[in-house]
C-alpha cells in the first residue's frame, strides 16, 4: 500500500534557509497589534485591491497582499510575476511560494526566468516551488471565476425570477467600460454561437461601484431575440459622483433556447476604474503648490525598473497630458555620468474641487537601462492616495510593454 503524501508546501519548506527569511519577514507583520493587522487585512477585499497594494504599498502590506494573492489562483498569477521584480528579496521569495500553492502548472513557465534571481534565497525558493510545481501541479480552469461574496447578498435575490437550473457555452457575454468626464458606460454584448435562435434574453446590473457611481437608467434591459451566429449589445450608462471610481459590475444575462428552457450565459465580473478622467489640469505656481503641502495628504515609494532613466523621463512628460495634470516642473540634469529629471503637476476634482499633486522622480546612470523611480501623491483625500499611485504605476508599465492590457 502506498503511503498517503500529506505534506502541505509550508510544511515541507519549514526546513530551508529560504523559508527561515520568509519566517523573519512575516515576523515583522505578525508582531503587530491585532488591531494593526486586520486594519491592514481591511485594505485587502478583493484581487484588485490586493494587486494595488503589491504595488504601491510598505514592506508589511506588500507582503500580505501577496500571500492574499495566492488565494486567486491563474487570476493572480500576472500580478505575482510582477512581485517577482520587486526591490525586496523576501517578497519575491513570498511571490514564488504563493506561485507555488497555486499547483497550476500554468505558474512553471513564469517562474522560470527567475533561477537567475540575483539573490540567493530567491534562487532557492523559485528552485523549490519549481520542484513543488512538477511533483504535484495539474492543469487548472481558468474560466470566468465567480465571486466567492457579494457585498450585498440579498441584492441578488430580489428578483422573483426562477434561477436557471442550466448554463451555456455557446452563447458568449463580453463585458466592457469607457469612462469619461462625469459619466462611464457600461457595455454587454451577447453573441449567440449556437446554431439556434435565442430568445427574450434578459440582461442585469446586479452590482456595481455604488460609492462613485449612480445608474441614470433601469438596471434590466431585454433583447427580443438573437440570430445564429448574431450579436447584441446593450450599453447602461452611469454618473460619476466621485472623483475616483474603483469596484466590480458584475451582471448576469439569461435567455429562453429552442425547447423553452431558461438557460444561463456566463457572463461573470469586470473591474472598473477611472480616476483621471474626474480631473482636470489646474494651473498654479510652484509658490503656490508649497503652500499648499501642508493641507493635504502625502505618500510615497520608489520603483526599480528596466529602462533609461532619459528614455523613461520623455514618456513621463506625455503622460503627464493624458493624465489631466498641469504640468509645474519638468526639469532634468546629468552630471557625472548621473541623470536626474523630475515632472510634477496639479489637477482638481471636476466634482469636489479636491486638489491632486503629482511628482515623478527619475535616478540613474546615462545609457545604463535601470533606475529609480519615486512617485509621491498628494491630496486632500487620504483614501484615494494608493489608487492614484497604482494607476500612475500601471500606467507606466503599460507604456513600457512590462503588463499588457487586453
Amino acid at each position: 500500500m502506498s503511503r498517503k503524501d500529506d505534506r502541505t508546501l509550508s510544511s515541507a519548506l519549514g526546513g530551508g534557509e529560504s523559508v527561515g527569511r520568509l519566517k523573519k519577514a512575516m515576523r515583522s507583520v505578525m508582531k503587530k497589534s491585532n488591531d494593526v493587522v486586520g486594519k491592514m487585512l481591511d485594505q485587502l477585499t478583493s484581487i484588485q485591491a490586493c494587486k494595488d497594494a503589491a504595488l504601491t504599498g510598505d514592506d508589511d502590506i506588500r507582503l500580505l497582499a501577496i500571500c492574499r494573492l495566492g488565494e486567486y489562483g491563474a487570476d493572480a498569477f500576472e500580478a505575482l510575476d510582477i512581485a517577482l521584480n520587486d526591490d525586496n528579496p523576501s517578497v519575491r521569495s513570498i511571490a514564488a511560494g504563493m506561485l507555488a500553492s497555486s499547483e497550476d502548472k500554468g505558474a512553471i513557465e513564469i517562474l522560470k526566468p527567475y533561477l537567475s534571481d540575483n539573490n540567493e534565497t530567491v534562487r532557492d525558493a523559485v528552485k523549490f516551488s519549481l520542484n513543488w510545481l512538477e511533483e504535484r501541479a495539474t492543469e487548472k480552469n481558468h474560466g470566468t471565476p465567480i465571486p466567492e461574496k457579494w457585498e450585498n447578498p440579498a441584492q441578488i435575490l430580489l428578483d422573483t425570477d426562477a434561477i436557471p437550473l442550466k448554463t451555456s457555452d455557446t452563447v458568449v457575454v463580453v463585458s466592457t467600460y469607457n469612462a469619461t468626464p462625469e459619466s462611464l458606460e457600461f457595455g454587454i454584448t451577447v453573441e449567440n454561437q449556437s446554431e439556434e435562435l435565442i430568445h427574450e434574453v434578459s440582461i442585469k446590473v446586479l452590482l456595481y461601484p455604488n460609492e462613485g457611481l449612480k445608474p441614470v437608467e433601469p438596471l434590466a434591459q431585454m433583447i427580443e431575440t438573437i440570430e445564429p451566429g448574431g450579436s447584441e449589445s446593450i450599453i447602461f450608462g452611469f454618473d460619476v459622483i466621485n472623483e475616483c471610481v474603483e469596484g466590480e459590475f458584475v451582471s448576469s444575462v439569461h435567455f429562453i433556447d429552442s425547447k423553452g428552457e431558461d438557460i444561463a450565459a456566463i457572463s461573470g465580473n469586470i473591474f472598473v476604474r477611472s480616476v483621471f478622467e474626474q480631473f482636470e489640469p489646474l494651473e498654479i505656481t510652484p509658490e503656490e503648490i508649497l503652500s499648499l503641502k501642508s493641507e493635504l495628504k502625502k505618500w510615497n515609494r520608489e520603483h526599480s525598473l528596466a529602462v533609461e532613466a532619459k528614455e523613461l523621463f520623455d514618456i513621463l512628460k506625455d503622460l503627464f497630458l493624458n493624465w489631466n495634470l498641469y504640468t509645474i516642473q519638468s526639469e532634468c540634469t546629468e552630471k557625472e555620468n548621473m541623470f536626474m529629471g523630475v515632472v510634477s503637476g496639479m489637477a482638481k476634482g471636476r466634482i469636489t474641487d479636491m486638489k491632486l499633486a503629482v511628482t515623478l522622480t527619475v535616478v540613474g546612470r546615462i545609457d545604463d537601462d535601470l533606475l529609480k523611480l519615486r512617485i509621491d501623491v498628494l491630496c486632500e483625500d487620504p483614501e484615494i492616495l494608493h489608487t492614484v499611485a497604482s494607476v500612475l504605476f500601471e500606467k507606466i508599465q503599460e507604456e513600457l510593454g512590462v503588463i499588457e492590457i487586453d
